[in-house]
């Protein structure tokens, strides 16, 4: 839906226009500076603030003639400051405030500029009446000057920023637009290393770069999508429709699959299952993966890539010792699994890689807090200096605050009541467009006075009461500081290792057990969570008060140094790799990453992947022959709700070899955003590290969880996500013709993206998105799947859960009918078989003893049945079968009408009375087997045989319902047991194994 014309922006200033209008208001701020220079050196902020007749009496003195010429001199730098800063400003809204929000703001301050010249001009008045003998105003007058400089503080800076970014985008505007010419020309490297000329596809698709989010808009130009409620769609067909777009060149019908997320769990579940359904998998156009599920999808993608890079000759290159058929890649027996098998406790295993990953969550956590802390230190000594230049408190005195200044903040909320009350009177009068101005006035003068408040009131109460309560001496600092430290670094530890709540439950006794005995493990989880955000607040309160105290009688050199340390910091940190998504994405590798190699003498090995080598999407994640198209699930996370599906905050984002992104933010072709992304980012589009993205759990941003978790994740570092370039805004700063004030790409994500996620800032008009764990959005990849237009779509459910209903598939379906209109029935009799129980018993129990005396006689107790319990964990079946209906006709690659109905099978990880007897087994030894928490993530041998072993049931069972016409796949290896006559070695662990 195109926004109407009315929308647009204001006409844009020319690169030279701009520049030489940001060097006019530099110059006339300076000249109004160079003329108060000129001024008699009097004391004039103290007597703005003086607040009373004697007071300023007894600053002036006898030199009343010199603070009159200051004052006379004060009118010409006022009317300089308020040139400059609303020239400036204007100049903002004709260059870069791209955004709509930006635009307000910059009416917002040019008001704000005029209304602080209208307060100085007054108070000056006040002040030189005063002077005469007028006793009254010197408190109106510094009433005026408090306000005057709030409404400075908050301008002048502003604008210096302005002037910055102005210059330095006019100066480096055409490198970008140099560099995306000569890619666009021909000349490009693509993502395998390799240099490409004429076709700048490279090994990628064909397509166009971008594909614009829905409704089509321009960034910066007009409205941005789902800012007002104008650009909603009209109908939920328009929605549904929209949001069942996908990328050029993915053609509707076929078969697909869809494996789900649950950590470690689902990984060894779906090896299994893909294993029984590798002749289905080699015709399925799509392979959707889950967090979990991704793992071992992204594993078969890596070794069937089997590439290696030559340093030498900086390309690509297949090499025979690497290659591997898709019939024969993690299968049964193969030295792929037998790798995965080895390393199933990836995240750490022995105590080398225990004190590893011990480390790297510290490490993240000293760095974040390190940070903030820092931050915190350089605002409290820009307050410090602020507070003794322009005293608009006293520390000195109790409480603190300037009774001019109490009366200013009052004046200014009377105002914002005013305005209220005449909003209210002009609805009464249904006139619309006084109401709004009223309304947007009511909150100018709202925001106004609680700002004046935090400036006048909170801070030096803060400072105060910091002052009387903190020592501020440097060993009592220290231990406080280090027990905030120590605390949050177990709380984290407490948070990511948690069991599932169920595990603590079943532990605690038999069933009679009070709610308050079930529920204390969920209560003492949040409660040490809270407990820890009200430190950590505490804490970070007491560290600004400090440094406002006293931070301006700190040593020269860290007043200077502290700044400048965190500026370089902040400007050439990646806060991405300060988290814990590095560790996790590589020691994920460990496990998954592996291609086979054959010696010479024959011998096969699955050799790992190097730490440092790249696998870009484009080209290790490219679609094989026999092999559907990998499409990693994960989840872009945006504030608000105008634009995520309701209950949620979170929208899909898909990532593979032709295009990331999702139908609500947009598309953008990998290898093309690969070529125009910085290094470091870079990093963050290959295949090992959509795996990681697709399964972060663990996030300052997790959709729909507690935000208490979320926010003691950013604090912390303890995150997994990943910031990655906005579709939606990738195709304005592309373009041949861009606008020169628009904002480049980030090279880095610097400081200020860990302080958005500390603040659950994530709007959807931004550069970078945080991309989470698919989960966050839908945990079976079902939805994305369907949104593909499958006609079969095969859903592999290892989420886990083991109440009577599929929580994962339930909500996968609500969703699919919200977001696409895609109407899933599954007829009663057929769910019913999922529902744990539903299974004949194993052994029916005697219902008449066959001698006399047997126990079960009239009044003899039967005898105990030793699988009642398992008994009532078994199902009817493993798999189900529903209906899709798809509100529009599919059409196939040719244009083909493929219909409206598709088939749905669900393979849920239920346990079944036909399983092997070893499987039945060790579900008797392990009563959470088949539902072990996703926090579980350290298998062992024998765990991650159990529910491969169930993953192939399943698959098995789901090959039943899709019968093929190519020759039946290889016997798989029995459970457990040998493991096959041939030997294969483990590339990395050397062990042999036949």
């Amino acid at each position: 839906m195109p926004a109407s014309p009315g929308d647009a922006g204001p006409a844009r200033l020319s690169r030279v226009h701009s520049s030489i209008l940001a060097v006019v208001a530099l110059a006339v701020f300076g000249a109004g500076l160079a003329i108060r220079l000129q001024a008699p050196a009097v004391d004039d902020v103290g007597l703005q603030l003086a607040g009373s007749a004697g007071a300023a009496r007894a600053l002036v003195g006898v030199r009343t003639a010199d603070f009159r010429t200051a004052l006379a001199y004060d009118f010409v730098p006022t009317g300089t400051y308020t040139a400059s800063t609303v020239l400036v400003l204007w100049l903002s809204g004709r260059t870069i405030a791209v955004r709509m929000r930006y635009r307000c703001l910059v009416v917002y301050g040019i008001g704000a500029a005029v209304a602080a010249c209208v307060c100085a001009v007054t108070e000056k008045l006040l002040l030189l009446h005063g002077l005469s003998g007028a006793d009254w105003t010197f408190a109106w007058a510094a009433g005026f000057a408090t306000v005057k400089w709030l409404l400075v503080v908050l301008t002048v800076p502003v604008a210096a920023v302005v002037v910055a970014i102005i210059l330095k985008r006019a100066a480096f505007h055409g490198c970008a637009q140099r560099r995306y010419a000569r890619e666009r020309a021909g000349h490009s490297t693509c993502a395998c290393g390799s240099e490409h000329t004429g076709d700048r596809a490279g090994s990628g698709p064909v397509g166009p770069d971008v594909v614009a989010p829905w409704p089509v808009l321009e960034w910066g130009r007009r409205r941005w999508p789902g800012t007002a409620r104008g650009d909603a769609p009209r109908s939920r067909e328009a929605r549904w429709q929209n949001g069942s777009r996908v990328p050029p060149g993915r053609e509707q019908g076929g078969l697909g699959f869809c494996v789900s997320g649950g950590g470690i769990r689902s990984a060894c579940v779906t090896l299994g299952a893909l294993q029984a359904l590798r002749p289905q998998l080699r015709r399925a156009r799509y392979l959707v993966s889950v967090s979990g599920g991704g793992y071992t999808a992204g594993a078969l993608q890596l070794a069937l890539a089997g590439k290696s890079r030559s340093r030498e000759q900086g390309r690509c290159r297949e090499q025979g010792r690497y290659r591997a058929g898709t019939d024969d890649v993690f299968m049964p027996g193969t030295p792929e699994e037998d790798h995965t098998r080895r390393h199933s406790k990836y995240v750490a295993e022995g105590t080398g890689q225990w004190l590893a990953a011990i480390g790297a969550v510290l490490r993240g956590l000293l760095a974040s807090l390190g940070l903030l802390t820092a931050t915190l230190l350089v605002l409290g000594l820009a307050l410090s200096w602020g507070y003794h230049l322009v005293p608009l408190a006293d520390p000195a005195r109790l409480p603190g605050f300037r009774a001019p200044a109490l009366w200013a903040v009052l004046a200014l909320l009377l105002c914002a009541a005013v305005f209220w009350l005449l909003w209210l009177v002009s609805l009464f009068f249904a006139r619309q467009f006084l109401s709004g101005a009223l309304k947007k006035t009511f909150l100018t003068f709202v925001v106004a006075g609680l700002l004046l408040a935090v400036v006048v009131v909170v801070l030096p109460a803060l400072e105060w009461v910091t002052a009387r309560l903190w020592t501020l001496h440097a060993p009592a600092t220290a231990m406080s500081g280090g027990a905030v430290g120590l605390l949050t670094y177990l709380t984290v530890l407490v948070s990511t290792t948690w069991r599932r709540i169920e595990t603590t439950e079943r532990a605690l006794g038999p069933a009679k057990r009070s709610r308050l005995v079930r529920t204390a493990p969920v209560i003492a989880k949040y409660l040490l969570v809270w407990t820890v955000l009200i430190v950590v607040t505490v804490a970070s309160l007491l560290v600004l008060g400090a440094a406002i105290h006293v931070g301006r009688t700190w040593p020269v050199a860290v007043q200077i140094g502290l700044p400048v340390v965190l500026g370089v910091v902040a400007l050439s940190l990646d806060q991405t790799w300060t988290s814990l998504h590095p560790f996790y994405r590589a020691r994920l590798a460990t496990a998954f990453a592996v291609r086979r190699r054959t010696d010479p003498d024959g011998e096969q090995l699955a050799v790992p992947y190097d730490f440092d080598e790249p696998t870009p999407l484009a080209c290790y994640g490219r679609r094989h022959p026999g092999f559907p198209q990998v499409v990693f699930a994960a989840a872009a996370n945006l504030s608000g709700d105008d634009r995520t599906p309701p209950g949620r905050h979170a929208v899909s984002f898909t990532l593979s070899y032709d295009y990331v992104g999702g139908p609500d933010v947009g598309y953008a072709r990998t290898d093309v955003l690969w070529g125009r992304t910085r290094p470091v980012i870079r990093k963050d589009l290959t295949v090992e590290s959509a795996v990681a993205v697709s399964g972060a759990a663990f996030a300052s941003a997790m959709g729909r969880q507690a935000r208490a978790f979320q926010t003691l994740f950013a604090l912390s570092n303890a995150r997994l996500g990943t910031w990655l370039p906005n579709p939606g805004v990738l195709g304005a700063l592309w373009d041949e013709g861009a606008d020169w004030g628009l904002p480049p790409m980030p090279g880095i994500r610097r400081l200020s993206y860990l302080l958005r996620e500390v603040c659950g800032r994530y709007p959807m008009d931004d550069r970078m998105l945080l991309v989470t764990d698919g989960g966050h959005y839908e945990n079976l990849g079902l939805v994305e799947l369907l949104r593909h237009g499958v006609t079969t779509a095969v859903c592999v459910d290892a989420s886990g859960g083991s109440g009577a209903f599929a929580a994962a598939l339930g909500e996968a379906i609500a969703l699919a009918r919200e977001e696409l209109g895609v109407e899933i029935v599954i007829e009663r009799e057929d769910w019913q078989k999922l529902v744990p129980g539903s299974a004949p018993p194993l052994t029916p129990r005697p219902t008449q003893p066959t001698q006399p005396g047997q126990p079960g006689q009239p009044g003899q107790p039967p005898p105990p049945n030793p699988l009642a319990a398992l008994d009532l964990r078994l199902s009817a079946d493993t798999v189900v079968e529903g209906k899709i209906v798809y509100p529009r006709a599919l059409v196939d690659g040719h244009g083909r009408p493929l219909g409206r109905r598709g088939r749905l099978i669900v393979a849920r990880a239920t346990l079944t009375p036909d399983m092997p007897y070893a499987l039945l087994a060790y579900a008797q030894s392990d009563q959470q087997f088949p539902h072990d928490g996703t926090s579980d993530q350290w298998f062992d041998s024998r765990r991650f045989d159990a529910y491969q072993a169930l993953g192939y049931r399943m698959g098995k069972r789901v090959a039943q319902l899709l019968p093929v016409n190519s020759s039946a796949p290889r016997s798989p290896r029995p459970w457990p047991g040998r493991r096959g006559a041939g030997a294969v070695r483990d590339g990395r662990t050397g062990g042999r194994r036949g």
